[in-house]
């Protein structure tokens, strides 16, 4: 039985493998610049909202210039992940239907690529904090906040996945709420220690995402235990709800495909 799970796992990093290096190349296709115009979009988004807003709703944010990039560049990553994990399933109908895989690997693979994508814009990201005179001290902390930035984003991603297949206005449903979920979510803005935007704040789980990072990275600082706790719990939730709903209607992928 050891052998066998053994050589399932092998089978299943393999695939995960060649999935996630042919998402890359998909990407890079007929491209000269590659991932560099994954970049583009949130360093322009960036210089945009920083020249608005950091005498308006930055002034009284520290280090506001890194405060927003890492807000954007959280979410970035998130919206990324989810976006792709949706599409995934109709999009690779034909190798699905014809081959006996399984079929969580594709969606584990979106969710990889945007994460790894991810990762040159931290490396963007850790040489502005250089610039800013600041030490990553608290990186591996960070690590473990993405670690978990991932699950979350996964179990998003195996619900909308699986739902799109059965309903294809999913996507524009997702596009409305991820707007209204940016503009409720402290990323160019502080938030508010009270009122309704505090109480939203608290069931947000994206802003104890972006939170975390921010404190570890920008203001070196070890972020209450109970921020650390609760992203976890939104994370854990959020992967027990999208795959348990992957798996109820994952029998009816293949007639629908």
């Amino acid at each position: 039985m050891f052998f066998s799970l053994k050589n399932r796992l092998r089978k299943d990093l393999a695939l995960l493998y060649e999935v996630t290096k042919s998402n890359f190349k998909i990407q890079n296709e007929n491209s000269e610049l590659g991932v560099v115009w994954y970049l583009l979009g949130p360093l322009l988004l960036f210089g945009i909202m920083l020249f608005v807003f950091s005498h308006r709703l930055g002034a009284g944010i520290e280090k506001y210039p890194l405060y927003l990039l890492m807000g954007i560049i959280t979410w970035n990553v998130f919206s990324t992940g989810t976006g792709r994990s949706m599409t995934v399933i109709t999009g690779n109908a034909a190798l699905i239907k014809a081959l006996p895989l399984r079929i969580e690997i594709f969606v584990v693979a979106a969710v990889l690529h945007a994460f790894i994508t991810h990762s040159i814009e931290i490396l963007v990201f850790m040489g502005l904090l250089l610039w800013f005179g600041i030490s990553p001290m608290l990186l591996p902390l960070y690590l473990v906040v993405l670690c978990i930035g991932f699950l979350f984003t996964l179990g998003v991603g195996f619900f909308l996945a699986s739902v799109y297949v059965l309903f294809r206005d999913v996507q524009q449903v997702w596009s409305v709420l991820t707007r209204a979920w940016w503009f409720a979510t402290p990323i160019f803005y502080a938030a508010t220690e009270t009122g309704p935007g505090a109480k939203l704040s608290l069931l947000n789980p994206m802003y104890y995402y972006i939170h975390l990072s921010r404190e570890l990275l920008i203001y070196q600082r070890i972020p209450d235990i109970t921020f650390g706790i609760l992203f976890i719990s939104f994370a854990v939730g959020s992967l027990i709800i999208g795959y348990s709903t992957f798996r109820t209607l994952r029998s009816s992928f293949v007639s629908l495909l």
